[in-house]
Parts: C-alpha cells; structure tokens; sequence
C-alpha cells in the first residue's frame, strides 16, 4: 500500500490535475500525464511518450503523419501501451484560448488545454528535451527506461514497430527489476532499487522520486548500507522540484536536513551545505552572512575533501 501510494506522489507534486475526463486526441494518445500514469499503472502496460510540434517543426509533423496518424497506430500501440502526445504546436495553443463570448463548457475547455500545455512543458524540462520530436520509453510506473531515436529511426509505424521490438527484452528486464523491489527483506528491496537507480541515466532520475521515498521509508536503521545514498537523492530531487517551483527556503532546507542525517556520508554533507550556499547565491538573495555560513560549514566538515579548496575559495 505504501508503494502504491507513494507512486503517485511524484505526479501530485508536479503536476495540477486535469479533472477526472479522461483526455485523448485523436490519435488515441492521452493528452495528461496524470491520466497516461494511473492508466498504464492499472494496466500494467509500458509508455511512450511523444513530444512534438506538429506543424511548426517538420520531423513533427512527419513523425504524426506517418506515424501516430491512421487506424493502424491506434490498433498497434495505444492498445499495447499507454501513450501520451504532448504537443506544443501553434494548434495546441490555440485550444487555450476561449472564444470571444465564450459559454461555461468552453471556458472550461480552454482552461483544461491550459493546464496541459503548462504540465507537459514541465515534463518537457524534466525529460531534458531539447529539440522535437523526442520519444521516450518508460515502464508503467513511468520509470525511464530508454529514450528513442526518433529522428533517424522512426520515420514510419513499421519502424517503431521495429524499434519496440528490439526493445522487449530490456522492457523484460527492467519490469523484473521493478517486481524486486517488492520482494525479500529490506536489504534485498533496497539493493532491487539501487540496481534501477544504478541503471536509469542520471538526467531521468527524478521519475525515481516514489522508488527513492520507499528506500528511505522502509531502510531506518541503514540495514542496506545504502540508506545515505537515498537519502542524498530523495534531497536533491525534492530540492530540484521545490527551486523549480520558486520555493528557494524549502529547496535549502532539503539540502540541511540530509546534512544533518547519521547515515549520509562526511563528504557528502559537504556537498549539501556547499548547494545550499548555492541555491541561496544563484536565487539573488541578499542574506550573505548565511550563505558565508554555509560555505563554512561546508569547509569545516571536511577540510580535507577534494572539494574543500574550491569551497574555501569560493
């Protein structure tokens, strides 16, 4: 129950709920991360995630015409998987905008579009993309499993078709690493989520976030000699969310109280006031003598570290 629970808690903290009508387009693709979560979740089915800008990028454009397109996409993939389209094309935009006297449903609908535009350009940062279109694989907890070529790869369903196939037994692998989580002692699902950690690129590592949380909820007395670790990531993820956010105190007091935890390591508390000075710094905050404070700290706790030069001389 607390891994189901926890499951979703990356989602609520990210993103604002879309309401409960379920929203697809006319691909067959649902439009909200939310909804593209709890359906794959329940059904236990991998997803694909594509970003696009259809219309105004013309490997978009080409990817959705020959690919999400047509009867055959709809019965080869969005019953297979569960697939979410975030498209930021001029079109999209457009289904923002409420008519000029507008009723109440139509209001509502340009609100609705509003609030996936701004999550799915959320999702857009964490996922790093950097140009469109981009294609993600992700297992049904929306775990990152691989990001795909979509540029030189998928220039049709067969080659998607193609791609996935070659992808089945990694899609295999990383669901049965995901089931150890769930097994055996503390140590044993501990170790289970230090292998997904240990696989997933460090740029996706914030889709751990509810993996991260289980590690520190069910490892208290660091019978795994990896409770540290977590506790530094589940820090530095909560920090990223809550800095992202405009919350810069809360961001730095991520980074205090993994400092002050028995199991996380000398020279990584170094590492946590050494980002809380930055946070502070980079935010233009104008209280000096706790960002010196900090850098203090951050020296004194490991004077010997290969750190501790620069932190001095900063």
């Amino acid at each position: 129950n607390i891994l189901s629970f926890i499951s979703f808690f990356l989602c609520a903290l990210l993103f604002m709920s879309c309401g409960q009508k379920l929203l697809k387009d006319q691909y067959g693709c649902f439009l909200d991360y939310d909804q593209t979560i709890s359906y794959a979740s329940k059904k236990n089915k991998p997803i694909l995630i594509f970003f696009t800008s259809q219309g105004d990028d013309e490997k978009s454009t080409q990817l959705v015409n020959n690919v999400l397109n047509g009867e055959s996409f709809k019965k080869s993939f969005a019953s297979k998987y569960a697939v979410l389209h975030a498209d930021f094309s001029q079109n999209t935009f457009e289904k923002t905008l409420a008519p000029e006297n507008a009723n109440d449903q139509e209001v509502e609908e340009a609100n609705t579009y509003t609030n996936i535009l701004q999550n799915n350009y959320k999702l857009a940062i964490l996922f790093n993309v950097s140009q469109m279109p981009a294609v993600f694989l992700c297992s049904p907890q929306g775990y990152v499993i691989d990001r795909l070529d979509a540029e030189k790869t998928i220039n049709s369903i067969e080659d998607l078709q193609t791609l996935l196939d070659s992808k089945k037994e990694e899609i295999k692998n990383f669901n049965s690493m995901v089931s150890q989580t769930k097994k055996g002692s503390v140590s044993n699902k501990v170790e289970a989520i230090d292998t997904i950690y240990n696989a997933t690129q460090s740029e996706y590592r914030a889709f751990l976030l509810p993996l991260v949380n289980y590690a520190v909820e069910i490892d208290t007395d660091n019978t795994s000699g990896l409770a540290g670790k977590f506790i530094l990531s589940k820090a530095e993820i909560e920090a990223i969310f809550a800095y992202s956010s405009g919350d810069v105190e809360s961001a730095v007091q991520k980074y205090l109280v993994a400092a002050d935890n028995k199991f996380v390591k000398t020279e990584d508390k170094q590492d946590c006031f050494y980002k809380a000075a930055y946070l502070l710094a980079y935010s233009d905050s104008s209280d000096y003598e706790t960002i010196v404070y900090y850098l203090e700290m951050a020296y004194k706790i490991a004077p010997e570290s290969s750190k501790a030069e620069s932190i001095q001389k900063a």
